[in-house]
Formats: C-alpha cells, sequence, structure tokens
C-alpha cells in the first residue's frame, strides 16, 4: 500500500469515527439545531437594514452606494459545539448505564471497528512523550493516573483530558486494593479523583484497581461511588520486561474489534512498541483506538452479558 493510499484510509476511518459519533447522539443534534437555526433566522431579520430611498437613490447618480456586507454568523461553529456538546452527553449516558450494571467491563463489543488503548501508572516522564505520538496521528487513549504523581506533574492531565485522553482513576500509590478495609479503598479512590478533579476541572468517573486486583469489597466502594471499573481483555505484557517488539507482537497477535489493551506509559519499551508497531498494525487491521467512554458509546458490549462474552488474554 502507497503512502498516498494509507493517507486515504486513515482519512476515511476518521470520517467514519466521526460519523459514528454524531449518529450516537443525532436526536439531541437535530433537536439543538433546528433551535438554533430558527434563533438565526429570527436574528439575521431583525438586524437587516432598511433599504435605501427612492429618491436617495436618484439624486446620489454620481456616486455609487455599496452595499453594506452582510454579519458574519459563525454557525458552522455553533454547529459543531453542539455537536461535540451531543457526543459528551452520549459518553455520559453510557457510563452511567455501566456504573448501574457494577460489574467490571473488559472490552466493548465486536461488530465495531473500535479498541481502546489504555495506559496505567502515570502521568510520569514518558507521558509526554505518549501524548505527542497519539496528536501526531490524531488518536486518543484513556489513561489511569496514580493519584500521588498528579500534583508533581499538574500540566499533564489538563492537556490530556482536553485534546488527547480519557482520564481514570488508578489509586493514590501503586498497590493492592484487596487486604484493605472499605474506608481505606474509599480514600484510595477519593483522593485520587480529588487529585484529577483540582488538575483538570473534570471529574473521572473511571477506576481500575492496581493489578487488576480485585474482591467484592473493591467492587462494591467502586459502584458507590459511581465509578465504571474498567480491567482489559489484553495485557500486553510490559509489566514483565518483554522488550518493544515482544509488546508489539503480543498486541498485535490478540486485537480484535471491542479489546481493551492494558498498557503502561512509564516504560520507554512500550512507548517505542505504540510508535513503531502498535499503531501501524491497527491501521493495518482497519482498527481505530478511541477513549473507554468512546467504546462504551460506540460499540458496547452486552450491559447485561456476562464476562466471559468477552476474550479475554490473561497473563498470569
Amino acid at each position: 500500500m502507497t503512502n498516498e493510499q494509507r493517507d486515504s484510509e486513515r482519512e476515511r476511518s476518521r470520517r467514519r469515527l466521526r460519523r459514528q459519533k454524531q449518529v450516537a447522539a443525532l436526536a439531541v443534534v437535530l433537536a439543538l439545531a433546528v433551535l438554533l437555526g430558527v434563533g438565526l433566522l429570527l436574528l439575521s431579520g431583525g438586524d437587516a437594514s432598511p433599504p435605501a430611498s427612492t429618491h436617495s437613490a436618484k439624486t446620489s447618480t454620481s456616486k455609487k452606494v455599496e452595499p453594506k456586507p452582510a454579519a458574519a454568523v459563525p454557525w458552522l461553529s455553533a454547529l459543531a459545539g453542539v455537536i461535540n456538546k451531543a457526543t459528551h452527553l452520549g459518553e455520559t449516558a453510557a457510563l452511567d448505564r455501566f456504573t448501574a450494571r457494577g460489574k467490571p467491563v473488559y472490552c466493548g463489543g465486536s461488530s465495531g471497528h473500535y479498541v481502546a488503548l489504555t495506559f496505567d501508572d502515570g502521568p510520569g516522564a514518558y507521558t509526554p512523550r505518549t501524548l505527542a505520538i497519539l496528536h501526531k496521528s490524531h488518536l486518543r487513549a484513556t489513561f489511569f493516573l496514580i493519584g500521588s504523581n498528579v500534583p508533581s506533574r499538574p500540566s499533564l492531565p489538563r492537556i490530556e483530558l482536553k485534546d488527547y485522553a480519557s482520564l481514570g482513576v488508578h489509586a493514590w500509590v501503586h498497590k493492592s486494593l484487596e487486604p484493605l478495609k472499605q474506608a481505606k479503598i474509599r480514600n484510595q479512590i477519593v483522593w485520587t479523583r480529588n487529585a484529577i478533579a483540582t488538575a483538570t476541572g473534570a471529574e473521572a468517573r473511571l477506576f481500575r484497581p492496581p493489578y487488576g486486583a480485585r474482591n467484592a469489597r473493591v467492587d462494591r466502594v467502586a459502584r458507590r461511588l459511581g465509578m465504571v471499573e474498567v480491567l482489559w481483555s489484553i495485557d500486553s505484557g510490559d509489566s514483565q520486561g518483554k522488550n518493544w517488539r515482544q509488546i508489539g507482537r503480543e498486541v498485535l497477535r490478540n486485537i480484535q474489534p471491542g479489546s481493551i489493551v492494558l498498557l503502561h506509559d512509564n516504560r520507554g519499551q512500550t512507548i517505542r512498541a505504540l510508535h513503531r508497531l502498535i499503531l501501524p498494525g491497527l491501521e493495518k487491521r482497519g482498527l481505530i483506538p478511541v477513549t473507554v467512554p468512546e467504546l462504551l458509546m460506540l460499540d458496547p458490549p452486552p450491559v447485561d452479558g456476562p464476562s466471559s462474552l468477552c476474550w479475554v488474554h490473561w497473563h498470569p
């Protein structure tokens, strides 16, 4: 495939993603767009300038009267804002459904072309490089943050949330939550969520326990806090010391529509695998990386279905 063909395919994939998002919130978009159009029509009619008098036109033959240019109406920008708001509402509604379900999410559905790349343990030294790679490819991912790391890098979470990512809670410190009592589990989640809110102005709705270690207490606390507990269907193996080629091969060998991939953005080998193998490999397969909320909106798994419906690739 030539570079021109790859660029064309990438652009078609992006357009397809945009159409999917718009369709997911079509009712809201249409309603608001109609109201916007009516408002602009009324505004245009009310601001119309009175026509020049016949007398003025006859007596001013020596001077041509230039028509006053119409005021610019940024209706395209307004409509784009409506679509973005509707998309956000669609993602929020999807998260609400899975919060009410109260069970961990391992993957999305299998009927679309979407996968979710997720990065744990940041923000850290390699986070800017990860964001730069995503930005260059016009892609988004999900970052599960360690709360105690957020204050030391206050600008990174804001950039991630605005342009490249959805943010989630990992824990305040990277230790298993299973041995803890409910109050301490709650503190680990709430402290991290508050740190993210302070840094970004937004509330994190996603939660991933360190090591994926969970029990009934962890699940119960997450549910009561309104969090969607997100695990994964593919472990890249980067936390087990694999090199960048092994990481990339592990992901691409097991990837399929709806996969949620576990990665870590505090490891240089992972970032190299992302840039050189994973993203090019997903593009060749026609798979589009999205955030977890986008995946749950665009191609969700059955809300009431068992987790076994998701093909899970665990590494002991």
